[in-house]
């Protein structure tokens, strides 16, 4: 959903993130991650996915990015709503990476973007630093 984008594309830049594209539904993700393959400034570091979209569901989109040797490591994480168990088993089998439940806070998301990019935790202080690409 639009507003959902925005407000994560507020939260990563507030990172310090300036490099985010988004996608609309799964098949155009997984299209623009498809044609950065191999470009060395253009390789995305990270996904952000959510389980729920149109056409291609996050769970499918992680699915076809591990079924490619090109994007097998590509890290996922995956901002859902879905929290039952069985729905988690599916996605840790599927390659999720990590997982951000609805509703979250800037605090969550970092955590977890942090934690898989392998990044430094913010150093307190008036503005954030850039800390990579997601």
């Amino acid at each position: 959903m639009p507003a959902v984008r925005s407000i994560i594309r507020c939260m990563l830049e507030d990172l310090g993130f300036t490099r985010i594209e988004e996608a609309e539904d799964g098949e155009q993700a997984l299209e623009l991650i498809r044609s950065r393959v191999g470009e060395p400034e253009g390789a995305y570091a990270m996904v952000l996915t959510d389980w729920l979209m149109p056409g291609l569901e996050g769970v499918e989109l992680v699915r076809e990015l591990r079924s490619e040797a090109s994007t097998r490591s590509l890290p996922v994480l995956m901002v859902t709503s879905q929290g039952q168990r069985d729905q988690w088993s599916e996605a840790l089998s599927a390659g999720v990476t990590g997982f951000v439940v609805k509703p979250f806070d800037e605090k969550q998301l970092a955590g977890e973007v942090l934690r898989i990019l392998g990044a430094p935790a913010p150093a307190p202080g008036p503005g954030p630093e850039a800390r990579g690409r997601p």
